[in-house]
């Protein structure tokens, strides 16, 4: 896990999907490196390539609002190292990645 700044985020997120939308059956061209788990669940900002999905604007908006879901978005970019934000102290590693699969959790730490 190495933590990188917002434009390798942006630039890595994107060339796992060579720069199109990873929402299956979308064709469009990425244009948000979306944080599967809010930023701010993170001290150091959360700049993973497993905590990124791209995504066009429509699906981003969409995962905004939850109706994409973070277990949705690992998936789709293939992540299978799903990384628990240092601010979710309160379930341990397993504990993140049960709630996430099973959209206990939202992307907001809810």
């Amino acid at each position: 896990m190495k933590l990188l700044t917002r434009e390798e985020f942006k630039k890595q997120v994107f060339a796992k999907t060579n720069g199109k939308c990873c929402v299956p059956g979308c064709h469009c061209d990425a244009v948000d490196a979306h944080h599967i788990m809010d930023r701010k669940l993170w001290t150091d900002g959360g700049y993973y390539i497993e905590n990124g999905a791209a995504l066009c604007s429509r699906h981003h908006i969409m995962a905004e609002d939850g109706d994409i879901t973070p277990r949705q978005c690992y998936e789709y970019m293939g992540t299978e190292n799903w990384l628990k934000p240092d601010k979710l102290t309160c379930l341990t590693d397993e504990e993140f990645k049960y709630c996430v699969k099973h959209c206990i959790i939202d992307k907001w730490g809810k």
